[in-house]
Formats: C-alpha cells, structure tokens, sequence
C-alpha cells in the first residue's frame, strides 16, 4: 500500500473514496465519521459463532422472503457509516445503494455481531448508534464469544427500543420481526 492510499490518511475522506478504495482491497475495511477503519481477523471461536447464526438462520428464512448474508456483505448506516456486520438478514426487497453492484445493503432487517476485546466498544457505541437510525432495522445482536451472554435489542416504535439478556445454554430468542427462534446453544454449538 502507499502513502496515498486513504486508508494512511489522517484527514477526513468522503464515501465515495472510501468505496473506491474499500472494492479494490484485499483486507476489509468500516468506515466510520469519514475515516477507513481497518478490521482485524477473526478468530476461530468468532467464526463458528458467526457461522452457526448464518446457518440456524439460513435454514429458518430459505422458504421466506427474507434472506441471510454472511460478514461480506457491507451495510450503509445513517451517518455516513459502513459496516461488515457478522449476519445481516433483510426482509422483503433488497435494497442496495448501488444497485448495479449490490454491494451495498441499505435496507436490513436484523443485524448480528459477533463481539471481540478490539470490536467489543465500537460494536455497542458507533455501531449501535448509526444502526438505531435505520427505519428497517428491527433487532440488534450483540454476542459475546467468550462467555454464554447475548444483548439483543429490538425495536418498541420510532424511538424506543428494549433490551433482553440472555446468558442461560437452554435459552432460545425470538425474533418476531422474521418469525424465527435462536437457541443459544444452537449459536455457541462446537465453540
């Protein structure tokens, strides 16, 4: 990389240099409050978290109109800000900011995220923060993948939203927005 890639500049850049950037890239990148934020690589307990979600969610939604991605899909949240969420399931017609490329979700449904030392604060502040501003955005999952403990926020109306713990291996969560059920130990299976 040189120095005149925008991931090494100190100054503000604009979205559209960001995806510029971010589409040519080898690693994944977020952008957050105008800066290219480098993501780092997850480990094995992260990955099979993230994967049984996939999967358990997978299997619920394949005869629904609602549709799973995995960590490559990015998301555009209000602010100006790009994520990899860990799962993103939108429901209905997708919708993409570039619909050419479809790279870009702009509409989900439910968004999960996989928590680690480095992600744990940006995952529960920026993140949280832009994503509560998106009209489509129902749930928001934080799972911890250290010990048995899930935050799962879900949207009361326009402006409030509850919050429900779990931390409890024969717990299940329900997401009536999608119409499906989460077993936690479906999500922290062969962890």
């Amino acid at each position: 990389m040189s120095r005149a890639n925008p991931a090494y500049k100190t100054e503000l850049i604009t979205a559209k240099e960001y995806l510029e950037f971010e589409r040519g890239a080898k690693d994944k990148h977020e952008f957050i409050g105008g800066r290219i934020v480098a993501m780092a690589g997850a480990t094995d307990r992260h990955n099979v978290i993230a994967s049984n979600v996939f999967l358990e969610i997978g299997i619920q939604l394949k005869r629904t109109k609602c549709r799973p991605f995995a960590s490559d899909m990015r998301v555009k949240a209000p602010r100006g800000n790009y994520f990899y969420p860990d799962v993103v399931v939108t429901c209905g017609e997708r919708k993409f900011e570039d619909v050419k490329r479809k790279d870009v979700l702009i509409n989900p449904t439910v968004v999960f995220e996989v928590l680690s030392k480095s992600t744990k604060l940006k995952d529960r502040n920026e993140k949280f923060e832009s994503y509560i501003l998106l009209e489509s955005l129902t749930d928001y999952v934080l799972i911890e993948q250290d010990v048995i403990r899930i935050e799962h926020f879900s949207r009361i109306d326009d402006k409030d939203w509850k919050v429900r713990m779990y931390s409890e291996a024969h717990e299940q969560m329900i997401f009536k927005s999608i119409e499906c059920k989460l077993s936690l130990a479906d999500i922290y299976a062969k962890d």
